[in-house]
């Protein structure tokens, strides 16, 4: 960790303010000390910094739990939620809404700092770990199958569930890019961070990324301009990749539908490739031409049924398999109402319809990203 971490305390109660300053001065660790009186997850400092949060879930907060939820998001956010209510389903929910200790009230210095330096000891470790990066190319044979929705919300809750920094690069060569989707303004375009990029200027320049909706989810967009292809060759390519690799634990790459000499590029960087799909036979043919056929032996590729319609696609999903030569690795259920929501909201699906099928999807998937790739 570094050598300075924000202890930031919700706590309408002085004294138990007043108690966990008085503790943390026994201690050998450098801390900085924010302290309110109710909790607002704005009130927390939007920066890279390591944080331990101590929340005292009162009776309001009590029932609104899912707060704190998005505490738990960012992996530099360390959770202790602290009480007089000692009951078992008080700690439950507070363990299920992401809180890595619960403490009750009144809080007993040993018990205290036992508990902070057991969370410093963990993010020791995990940090001494080095970092495997994968780089997941998202693709498709055609335009309108949901390519880049598909890239969006996938990587967000990749963020949401691995809690690792997570890139999304748009390589989209048209108009309906990451940004627009999601309504954010770019610092930088695709192109111009490809060509700035430097193993000097990395940390500063990969800080001016923009998030979204305080994950850890960066994202860099607006595409390639159709008439800028020649900016960048494949050396600056495989630069740009080889210095991300180190600031990201996932760069998912929302590749361009049309083929270019780049678009190669980035496949041989990639260590999985999604090809996005819709259930008609004639795009099950020009996937298997335009990716399939290309035989990328040393790439994982996965094909993805989107927009999946269980009782008119049901009957047809063995024969769109024998056209691509493979089993369908995933179908993502369409879902028009809420992807217009989410779309007329510029929103990732899972924060306008967090319960439906399709964000479960999306969630399995990225569960498999985790679980399996990373061995």
């Amino acid at each position: 960790m570094e050598n300075e971490i924000q202890l930031i305390i919700f706590d309408d109660e002085e004294l138990t303010q007043t108690l966990i300053e008085s503790y943390i001065k026994d201690s050998d660790i450098k801390f900085k000390i924010l302290k309110f009186s109710q909790y607002e997850d704005g009130l927390i400092p939007n920066d890279n910094a390591e944080k331990i949060i101590i929340v005292n879930i009162n009776k309001t907060i009590a029932k609104n739990l899912e707060k704190l939820s998005k505490i738990a998001h960012n992996k530099n956010n360390n959770l202790i939620t602290i009480s007089y209510d000692k009951s078992a389903d008080i700690q439950v929910k507070a363990m299920r809404a992401g809180a890595e200790e619960f403490l009750c009230k009144p809080i007993v210095k040993i018990e205290f700092l036992n508990t902070i330096q057991k969370i410093i000891k963990n993010k020791n470790k995990n940090k001494d770990k080095k970092m495997t990066s994968k780089i997941y190319s998202v693709v498709s044979a055609d335009h309108g199958v949901g390519k880049t929705f598909f890239a969006i919300n996938l990587s967000y809750e990749l963020a949401k569930l691995s809690k690792e920094r997570v890139l999304l690069v748009d390589f989209n060569n048209s108009l309906t890019d990451v940004f627009q989707l999601l309504n954010m303004n770019v610092k930088y375009t695709t192109t111009q961070y490809i060509n700035l990029l430097t193993e000097q200027n990395a940390s500063k320049l990969l800080g001016k990324l923009v998030q979204y909706n305080g994950s850890q989810l960066y994202i860099l967009g607006t595409g390639i301009a159709s008439n800028s292809e020649n900016d960048i060759d494949a050396e600056s390519v495989n630069r740009f990749f080889s210095i991300v690799k180190k600031y990201f634990r996932y760069i998912i790459i929302d590749n361009d539908s049309s083929l270019h000499e780049l678009d190669k590029v980035i496949k041989m960087q990639s260590d999985y490739v999604y090809i996005i799909m819709d259930s008609s036979k004639s795009m099950a043919d020009k996937v298997r031409v335009q990716h399939l056929d290309l035989r990328l032996e040393s790439k994982y590729t996965r094909v993805i049924l989107n927009k999946y319609n269980a009782k008119k696609d049901e009957k047809i999903l063995e024969e769109l398999e024998h056209i691509i030569g493979r089993p369908i690795f995933m179908k993502i259920t369409k879902n028009f109402i809420a992807a217009s929501s989410a779309l007329d909201k510029s929103s990732a699906l899972s924060d306008v319809s967090p319960d439906i099928e399709t964000v479960k999807e999306y969630k399995n998937l990225a569960k498999i990203m985790i679980e399996q790739d990373g061995q």
